[in-house]
């Protein structure tokens, strides 16, 4: 992605397009039903000032863990109060971004002009990006093993007339995930120059060489980042494995706290929570709303109005209230700031073999 892109990404008004939609869809469904505002007062009431306390709490430790865990890969690059800004404005562009995109050239930029290389800047973001994929690839089988056909919710998006059940969309979904995840650990960690001499012979077929000069100049971009993270230790990458799956478990952990706090009555397996948090997250991962604004508020019964009954429409309100819309305001108010600083990059050390 070029600095124009990013730059468009990264401005305030941004945030104009998400909200739209996402304020637009929620009118929409309380229009439909004349109960829903009385109900989602009430729902909303008998939610403990405790329980928004500890979504705070929640919300804040994994922002803080993600920052450790940028610190964590990039050794002195970046102090604590830039790792933070990182993310935090890395939020905002993902919250501002359609999902089927991908906001990792945006995070790229925000390195870039926070003042590490542009090599290094790619190493990072490609690391992140790897293992939060790697978690979704990871953890979908660990929920089938341990819940079965209960991980994902029976029926079908936006109409029964419609032959796309919740269950097939996400197997697309999690297809989709696991293709580029594999791709990716091979071309930067596992074999990158065996994976940049296929995709060479693969882009000199005739249909394909108007392409070839771009596509690899990608791969030689990879190829670099492959040279950066030569020769970590093992224990680097079981930390990264962990950090990563403590910051997912804390960003999903966000509506167990939610329900556990709303006063519904009977048992709940709160790791089927997590898990069809993962399995809703995956399902999204292919959506084009920037952010999942009305996607996301949309589906949220599907996959959870069994555990949060006629509290649902309360507490997936709530969820999106402290999940997505204070990166917005953050992100917003750090911009104008941060965008007018003088960009302080270091130059690359580092040339393709």
């Amino acid at each position: 992605m070029d600095n124009q892109k990013a730059l468009k990404v990264l401005n305030p008004k941004s945030v104009l397009i998400p909200i739209i939609i996402a304020i637009g869809l929620v009118i929409f469904l309380l229009l439909q039903d004349d109960k829903l505002a009385e109900d989602t007062i009430a729902a909303l009431s008998s939610i403990s000032p405790l329980t928004l306390v500890w979504a705070i709490v929640f919300l804040g430790a994994k922002d803080l863990l993600n920052t450790f865990r940028l610190r964590f890969i990039s050794g002195t690059e970046f102090g604590i109060s830039s790792a933070l800004r990182v993310i935090l404005l890395w939020e905002f562009a993902i919250a501002v971004t359609p999902p089927v995109l991908g906001a990792t050239g945006v995070l790229v930029f925000i390195m870039f002009k926070e003042g590490t290389s542009f090599a290094k800047a790619l190493a990072f973001t490609l690391l992140l990006a790897i293992f939060d994929n790697l978690f979704f690839v990871t953890a979908t089988p660990i929920s089938w093993l341990l819940f079965g056909d209960d991980f994902i919710p029976d029926g079908t998006i936006f109409s029964d007339n419609l032959d796309q059940s919740v269950g097939q969309l996400f197997w697309l979904s999690y297809s989709l995930i696991v293709y580029y995840t594999t791709f990716m650990l091979c071309a930067v960690l596992i074999i990158p120059q065996l994976i940049r001499r296929l995709v060479r012979w693969f882009m000199r077929l005739k249909w394909l060489r108007r392409w070839e000069q771009q596509v690899m100049k990608q791969m030689d971009d990879l190829v670099l980042v492959s040279q950066i993270l030569r020769g970590k230790k093992i224990g680097f990458w079981l930390g990264l494995i962990a950090l990563s799956y403590i910051v997912w478990i804390l960003k999903y952990s966000l509506v167990n706290v939610l329900v556990a706090g709303s006063g519904i009555q009977g048992d709940m397996n709160h790791v089927l929570l997590l898990a069809r948090h993962l399995a809703m997250w995956v399902f999204m991962l292919v959506s084009p709303a920037p952010g999942n604004a009305g996607v996301a508020e949309f589906i949220f019964p599907t996959f959870f109005e069994e555990f949060t009954v006629e509290k649902t429409f309360a507490v997936g309100l709530l969820w999106r209230a402290f999940s997505y819309y204070p990166y917005l305001v953050l992100g917003a108010f750090l911009l104008p700031k941060w965008l007018g600083k003088k960009k302080g990059h270091r130059s690359d050390d580092l040339q393709v073999e």
